[in-house]
């Protein structure tokens, strides 16, 4: 969800009816320049600027909303948040800052999509991350090298965001013909030093797919092999269709 669209009261109804059906929300501060979204979700940032929401407003938005839950909001089984951005509105903010002001509201972790491991300038977000415990999403796709899939595990990472096409969330296509395969690939790299695949979540590591997810059928495609799946696109386009009854169907014909 977008924190702010269409505004703050109804991004609440919006959270209130995602709660009841999921195990993460992706809270998403809203940016200008969303490089990594397709049109319907960079409309939705473009007029959640308008309504003036800014980056306070957001985290008091979040803390709105885990401030009940207490610490143990990050136990297993209980629901976890994670704020999806991009690093200048980290940046402006201050990254300590940012880091430090997430850990105490009982953020769980951070989607960030530009912000690839090997640039030096942003090496000391993630030692901020690991220093705040809050987990740092790396972002993989089909064409990611397994070079550089292995450069990433040497991060020890907690999440996995798993593209399944290289394009936009929420683009026209079906998905990669090749996708078991691609999932099993980051399985056996991830998951196993010895190349052999585990039960999927072993040793506490999560593999979600995104970018393309609309249907209960995709949503069962994707968790028959991974941990999760991640639903954007579609998600706005049925609010701005139905609104709030119709998301309240949506997510129980997919969660069935």
């Amino acid at each position: 969800m977008v924190c702010g669209y269409p505004n703050l009261e109804e991004s609440q109804s919006i959270f209130e009816v995602l709660k009841q059906k999921s195990e993460y929300i992706e809270i998403q501060f809203p940016f200008s320049d969303p490089i990594a979204d397709w049109p319907v979700i960079e409309k939705a940032n473009e007029i959640a600027l308008e309504n003036w929401v800014n980056t306070e407003d957001c985290f008091d938005f979040v803390e709105k909303n885990t401030s009940p839950l207490t610490p143990l909001l990050q136990e297993e089984g209980d629901l976890k948040i994670l704020i999806m951005t991009y690093y200048n509105i980290v940046l402006n903010y201050w990254v300590e800052k940012f880091v430090k002001k997430a850990k105490k509201i009982w953020v769980f972790g951070f989607i960030i999509p530009d912000v690839p491991f090997d640039e030096e300038d942003w090496k000391n977000f993630r030692e901020l991350c690991k220093r705040y415990d809050i987990v740092f999403t790396e972002i993989v796709s089909p064409i990611t090298t397994k070079k550089r899939l292995l450069e990433i595990k040497k991060l020890n990472p907690k999440l996995i965001y798993a593209i399944s096409e290289n394009m936009t969330t929420g683009s026209k296509a079906k998905f990669w013909d090749d996708f078991e395969k691609y999932i099993n690939n980051l399985k056996s790299i991830f998951l196993s030093p010895f190349g052999r695949e585990y039960p999927k979540g072993e040793r506490g590591l999560k593999i979600w797919v995104g970018f393309w997810v609309k249907t209960k059928n995709d949503v069962e495609q994707i968790n028959n092999i991974s941990d999760f799946a991640i639903i954007w696109s579609e998600f706005i386009k049925k609010y701005n269709e139905w609104k709030i009854e119709w998301l309240k169907k949506y997510l129980d014909e997919v969660s069935k």
